[in-house]
Formats: structure tokens, C-alpha cells, sequence
């Protein structure tokens, strides 16, 4: 937890530079690969930090998804049931930015998207190991679009 000794706002604005260093750093170090390899990772790590119990609906998931992005200033998230293709649809607003870093830019932490979301989806009663969360090629606006299915 961030110390509130210096003000309410003040805990991101100490570590803005740290992670923009820190983006240009992994992305000279690791690779586009190796840097969503780590953060895919880190989402799978928050999501066993603050689970999702199970529910009984999409509504529900949406809600409590909702609720953690919430907690964390992350964004919010809607959920798209697509049957004919068997996946879930994740439209998510709001990430955090990092400058302009990341593709398309400002989505540097979009990786961390697809731990998360995998990670709180294996939470839930009947999750399928082999189902996967993979981050979309095109966009909504400033929107991350993730698929949840079988990797294509």
C-alpha cells in the first residue's frame, strides 16, 4: 500500500518516471516479446492478489471485474459474449498511460490486461485451462480489446 504521508494524489505522480524508465528499460532489455511475456505475467500475479469469487452471470463477472479495475484506477471493462466464435470479448477503457509508449501508444501495460483477465477467468466455476486471453489487433478508440477463447 502507498503512504498517504504526502497527500491523497500524491502516490502515482511519485512513480511516474520510475515507469516510464522503467517501460523504455524493459523494451530495450527484453523485447516486444520478452516485455509482454513478463507483463502477461504480473497479471496473472494481481489476479491471484485480489481474486474474483465465483458468480452466476456475465452481469455479475462484469460487476466484480468492474469493481477491482476500480480499486486500482485501472479503467473499466464490458463484456461481450460472441457464441458463434466461442470466446468472451473484453472491450477495456481506461488503462493506465505510460507517455506515449506501447502499440498503439499509450498502451504499454496491455499485456498485464491479458494476465489478468486469464487469471480471474480461471477463478470461475468450470474454467478451461486451455482457454487464453489475447489482446485484439484493432481498436475501439483508446479502448484494449482482448479475446478470451482458444488461442487462434
Amino acid at each position: 500500500m502507498i503512504s498517504t504521508a504526502y497527500g491523497a494524489g500524491h502516490g502515482m505522480a511519485q512513480f511516474r518516471e520510475f515507469l516510464r524508465g522503467l517501460a523504455i528499460e524493459l523494451d530495450a532489455q527484453a523485447g516486444p516479446q520478452g516485455r509482454d511475456i513478463l507483463l502477461r505475467s504480473i497479471g496473472l500475479q494481481m489476479a491471484r492478489l485480489s481474486p474474483i469469487l465465483p458468480v452466476a452471470s456475465m452481469e455479475a463477472l462484469e460487476m466484480e471485474i468492474n469493481e477491482r479495475l476500480a480499486a486500482i484506477d485501472w479503467g473499466h471493462t464490458r463484456l461481450v459474449l460472441q457464441e458463434a466464435d466461442r470466446c468472451l470479448i473484453f472491450t477495456h477503457s481506461g488503462l493506465p498511460r505510460i507517455g506515449s509508449a506501447g502499440e498503439p501508444h499509450g498502451c504499454w501495460l496491455s499485456a498485464v490486461l491479458e494476465g489478468l483477465y486469464e487469471g480471474w477467468m480461471a477463478q470461475q466455476p468450470g474454467a478451461d485451462p486451455a482457454l487464453a486471453a489475447r489482446r485484439q489487433m484493432d481498436h475501439e478508440g483508446d479502448a484494449v480489446i482482448l479475446r478470451y477463447g482458444h488461442i487462434q
